[in-house]
């Protein structure tokens, strides 16, 4: 819709005789003022009764000075501007009986015509001209580029607008200086312009004006003050306001994102009431200093969640003025630096890890020299005893010194294979002799908490076209994690490889431990997410084991196993499926 259509919508042209719309306004009985408005009723109804022949009376000093102040007290801010208009005309009307009152206003933007209000018709190619006469412009020191900045023009004489015109006067109506509309008096031509008229409706007409600047500053600043909320509520950084109390008076929604906390239970709370007792010593001084007009830059504090873990989020703060300068609160503005820290982490584990594989590939290499010595002449030594006819109780204590050798030498190799950083191509590789290897690897894990591992092979020759090393990463982390689940007695892993009709072999490796509960299972698979405690865990997360299972054109998902004693008793099922499908042969 245009400006001129809106105008057009909201105007109120009343004929002579006509009625107004409600105007919301609404006399308040003060003590002591009862009798006043009774008599000066009765003194407006004579000077209307006087105005009929011809007349026009002044009223009096007194009665003037009683309808401003009613005006004050019943005309307020919020008011929309078609009742603040109404509010004024009605007293004009009541002050000045046969005077024709036009108010039009302007956009405080645009220029265009907003609002018409009249006591009377118009003429109809005057009511949307506005021209403001030169004695206007001079009485109320406003320029002609103003006029003319909203599209007004300039006359050198009063120029009517009501049907049947008489003399008249215009007043412009300003805001800060601009024009924002105009009041037209005007007066039937048997009537001439009382001498006392314009210099008591004029000031009216002035306060009427300052009424509707301040009803739109009003609207103006809530709006301003709703956006700027909306603004800070939707932004994608954690953003408060602290009061000098230290409450808590604006939180945004990331911020309450981060916390995990609803809106309602943050505000008003002591803001140092949220952070740990490690962080509070901390934060205060930026605190103090920000009600000192000190800003603080790059400043990182760790927030607790819900959930039980910690945010991390690096905060600016500045101060929060009042109009008179005065500090009234402290915003802090922040930046959420969990996931930066957690690949920080990673990182510096990887690194770790790194350096120990170089570490244990070195002293392997040491190793080896001795062990290959102990395998060679321990063989020598078998092969002696057989065939002079050893003790068999000896020749069985030989025999198990060179296969422990043997056993070492293997895992030695095999370790400095996984240690080492993968340059090999990808091959087609037996998924038996990778699930082995990979198993000798978390031997140690495997006893540790005592697991009987069963093996499900049902093609012993299936091949997968891969990279051996990855494989074995995957498979490594799978078997650790799924011996940290298992239960201290009685554990059990079940290793399976199956195939299917689609050419896809499928490697499950299963566990009877606690099981993995479901709000986590959704995200086990993203980067930097666990469920286990600080410290714990091998470095190689589930996101990396997925990654690589893809990057083979495979899937991995996981299930609850249903053949746990939790699943098979009806309880709450316990234990856990990981399944790798892998695109392979059966064998060749």
């Amino acid at each position: 819709m245009s400006g001129q259509d809106d105008a057009m919508d909201r105007r109120d042209d009343l004929s002579d005789g006509g009625s107004v719309r409600d105007s919301q306004i609404t006399a308040r009985n003060v003590p002591g003022e009862t009798g006043k408005r009774a008599r000066y009723e009765v003194q407006a109804a004579r000077r209307a009764a006087v105005a009929d022949e011809g007349k026009l009376d002044p009223p009096s000093a007194e009665e003037v000075l009683f309808n401003v102040l009613e005006l004050n007290r019943t005309v307020r801010v919020e008011m929309q501007e078609e009742a603040i208009v109404h509010g004024y005309v009605t007293a004009l009307r009541d002050l000045f009986p046969r005077r024709r009152i036009a108010v039009r206003l302007l956009s405080h933007d645009t220029g265009e015509l907003v609002l018409v209000y009249a006591t009377g018709r118009l003429e109809a190619d005057r009511r949307e001209l506005i021209a403001i006469s030169t004695d206007a412009i001079d009485r109320h020191e406003l320029t002609i580029e103003e006029v003319e900045r909203v599209g007004a023009s300039v006359s050198q004489v009063y120029e009517p607008i009501f049907a049947d015109p008489g003399t008249g006067f215009d007043i412009p109506l300003l805001h800060g200086g601009l024009l924002t509309g105009v009041m037209n008096v005007e007066y039937e031509p048997s009537l001439g312009e009382p001498v006392y008229d314009r210099s008591m409706i004029v000031p009216l007409a002035v306060q009427l004006g300052a009424a509707l600047r301040n009803s739109r500053l009003l609207r103006e600043s809530n709006y301003l003050r709703d956006n700027l909320g909306k603004l800070l509520d939707h932004a994608n950084a954690p953003i408060v306001v602290i009061g000098r109390e230290r409450e808590l008076r604006v939180v945004n929604r990331a911020f309450l994102a981060l916390t995990g906390s609803a809106r309602e239970e943050m505000l008003g709370r002591d803001f140092l009431q949220l952070l740990p007792e490690t962080e509070r010593g901390r934060i205060l001084p930026v605190f103090i200093r920000a009600l000192r007009g000190e800003s603080t830059s790059n400043f990182e504090i760790r927030l607790p969640r819900d959930d039980g873990g910690y945010s991390r989020i690096v905060i600016n703060t500045a101060s929060v003025l009042t109009a008179d300068g005065d500090i009234d609160a402290v915003i802090a503005i922040g930046r959420d630096m969990t996931e930066l820290r957690e690949l920080e982490n990673q990182m510096i584990q990887a690194e770790k890890l790194a350096t120990l594989g170089q570490l244990a590939a070195g002293v392997v290499h040491e190793l080896n020299n001795p062990l290959t010595s102990i395998s060679v002449y321990g063989e020598y030594l078998l092969r002696k005893g057989e065939r002079s006819g050893y003790d068999p109780a000896d020749q069985e204590k030989l025999r198990r010194i060179v296969e422990s050798a043997d056993r070492i030498l293997k895992f030695t190799r095999d370790l400095v294979t996984y240690a080492r950083p993968s340059t090999e191509e990808p091959a087609f590789v037996r998924v038996r002799d990778v699930v082995e290897q990979s198993l000798l690897f978390c031997d140690h894990v495997v006893a540790e908490v005592g697991a009987n591992v069963v093996r499900r092979f049902e093609l012993a020759d299936a091949k997968v076209y891969g990279v051996k090393g990855q494989l074995h990463q995957v498979f490594i982390n799978l078997i650790t994690n799924a011996c940290h689940a298992l239960p201290a007695d009685d554990g059990q892993l079940v290793v399976s490889i199956t195939t299917a009709d689609d050419d896809y072999l499928t490697v499950c490796i299963a566990d009877n431990g606690a099981g993995i509960p479901a709000v986590h299972r959704e995200k086990i698979f993203e980067p930097f997410y666990s469920t286990k405690g600080e410290g714990k865990g091998t470095g190689l997360g589930l996101s990396i084991v997925r990654n690589i299972v893809q990057q083979h054109g495979g899937t991995i998902s996981v299930r609850d196993n249903p053949s746990a004693d939790g699943a098979a008793s009806g309880d709450e099922p316990t234990g856990t499926v990981f399944e790798v499908r892998l695109p392979g042969r059966a064998a060749g």
